[in-house]
């Protein structure tokens, strides 16, 4: 279970959580520590089926969701990504 889980919002609503693990991997950079490592991502969708716009995604280690909270503004499918603490 991870220890450390975000709101990613304003998503295109092809984004998918495949996209999301990609993007994250590919961007969130620990301080000369190495890869993150993702625990779930959870593209949130409503009863069609379709993307509701906006995402969870947990990380094993606190500072690998730190790392990802520096990914906020950066664009993923053509779309500027706020990544953020949930609300609760």
């Amino acid at each position: 279970m991870g220890v450390n889980k975000l709101y990613v919002g304003n998503l295109d609503w092809t984004t998918t959580s495949d996209d999301l693990t990609t993007f994250f991997e590919t961007n969130a950079k620990k301080d000369g520590e190495g890869d993150i490592s993702i625990c779930d991502v959870s593209v949130v969708t409503g009863p069609d089926g379709r993307s509701r716009g906006f995402a969870f995604v947990s990380f094993y280690d606190e500072s690998d969701g730190n790392a990802a909270l520096a990914c906020d503004g950066l664009e993923c499918n053509g779309r500027p990504m706020s990544v953020r603490e949930p609300n609760n």
